[in-house]
């Protein structure tokens, strides 16, 4: 059986800015295909028609298209920023996507425990 594809992750951030950022997120572990699709397509979007982004446009576009993709349900804040877009400081969605990647890395985790074990009863059987 595998482990759910969907977590809980609790927030709570203070920027830079000494403004406070917290809530409890609903995020996809992994993508399917079409979701995976979709990102892809937003991250392209968020580019341009840039043969050679910078750094940040490429950074920023990554951390974005992720966001959106992964982010099911979150507090109020994240919901009126339109996915991130309005949100004035950059460390909060730097924090964020690395929780939503700490998510799916856990996910991954449970997943090849659970083989193992699926695995280990088999040969015991």
């Amino acid at each position: 059986m595998l482990p759910k594809n969907e977590t809980a992750i609790d927030f709570n951030f203070t920027s830079e800015t000494g403004k406070k950022y917290d809530g409890t997120f609903t995020v996809r572990c992994t993508l399917n295909i079409g979701q995976k699709h979709a990102m892809a397509l937003e991250k392209t979007r968020l580019l341009g028609n840039h043969t050679n982004p910078t750094d940040d446009l490429m950074g920023l576009a990554v951390i974005l298209s992720t966001l959106r993709a992964k982010i099911i349900d979150g507090p109020n804040w994240w919901t009126q920023s339109i996915g991130g877009w309005s949100i004035e400081d950059e460390d909060v969605l730097v924090e964020l996507f690395d929780k939503v990647q700490d998510a799916e890395r856990e996910w991954r985790k449970s997943l090849t425990t659970a083989a193992t074990k699926t695995a280990n009863e088999a040969i015991s059987a």
